[in-house]
């Protein structure tokens, strides 16, 4: 288990990299829940160390599911990847307070695992997680930026993960970003999650979101168009919100708003969990 600080960690981070706090409260609250999705008892550990008003994100119990559900279907991913590839890389973009690292059992099959982030939250990271056991770094650097990813090696199959990442870049960023990690390595799969363009329009509704400053930019409606970045890009997944095991989790009113959404031709996309083969 984590380690209790004597004192409390003050938050000082704004606009995006506070986004990280969003889903770290939602599987807090998740862990306490008498049906946890995710059972993230690191969540709830680091959300106790920090010194952070936390209630002005408004989270509830609809986010509780959204954010948990989205990081169990991202490590069971990630976990059916290095099953096939038991020598693997593991590269988690925009890692933020996230610790899929201590969640997944890796250490021990000879993988390699790193961590990635803007350096202010990699300094609040080093203050609130431990470093897992196994080959692991954790790095600090802008993944927009060329130079971090000519230090990682290519000598494996590599899993790509980022979460909460490509609805803040640019629709050309994003793009760049993902030729870049393809054409970077030989073989993997890139995981993701995207919103559609209407929630760019919507993004006021997004209060938790809202609350940090940051703002929702690309909306993503077809996938499939992704695959014309690099000939070796395969859309292998595709689960849009009614689609994905747990959806009953949901509030009710919830379902139903989503249920409907998806009979919807401009809402039925409102979000997606990817998975690309390369």
């Amino acid at each position: 288990m984590p380690q209790t600080l004597d004192t409390k960690v003050k938050v000082a981070l704004t606009g995006t990299p506070e986004t990280t706090l969003v889903p770290l409260i939602a599987k807090s609250l998740d862990a306490k829940h008498p049906k946890s999705l995710l059972q993230d008892s690191w969540a709830k550990s680091i959300l106790e160390k920090l010194d952070h008003d936390t209630s002005k994100y408004l989270i509830g119990d609809q986010e509780r599911v959204t954010y948990s559900q989205r990081a169990r279907y991202f490590d069971n991913w990630t976990a059916e990847f290095l099953a096939e590839h038991p020598r693997a890389t593991v590269l988690h973009l925009a890692c933020g307070l996230d610790s899929r690292c201590l969640r997944l059992d890796w250490a021990a099959a000879g993988v390699r695992w790193i961590d990635i982030d803007l350096p202010d939250v990699v300094e609040l990271r080093r203050k609130l997680l431990p470093n897992p056991k196994g080959d692991y770094s954790l790095v600090g650097a802008d993944v927009t930026e060329d130079k971090w990813l000519e230090q990682i090696p290519t000598d494996r199959p590599t899993v790509i993960v980022f979460e909460g990442l490509s609805m803040y870049l640019e629709e050309a960023v994003a793009h760049q970003l993902i030729q870049r990690l393809v054409g970077h390595f030989r073989t993997g799969q890139l995981l993701f999650d995207a919103i559609g363009s209407v929630v760019v329009y919507l993004q006021k509704m997004e209060n938790p979101i809202m609350a940090t400053g940051a703002k929702f930019v690309w909306g993503l409606d077809n996938p499939v168009e992704l695959e014309s970045l690099d000939s070796r890009l395969q859309l292998r997944d595709r689960l849009r919100p009614v689609e994905r095991e747990g959806f009953g989790d949901y509030p009710l009113v919830f379902r139903l708003i989503l249920f409907g959404y998806s009979c919807l031709p401009w809402f039925e996309d409102v979000s997606s969990f990817l998975r690309f083969d390369f």
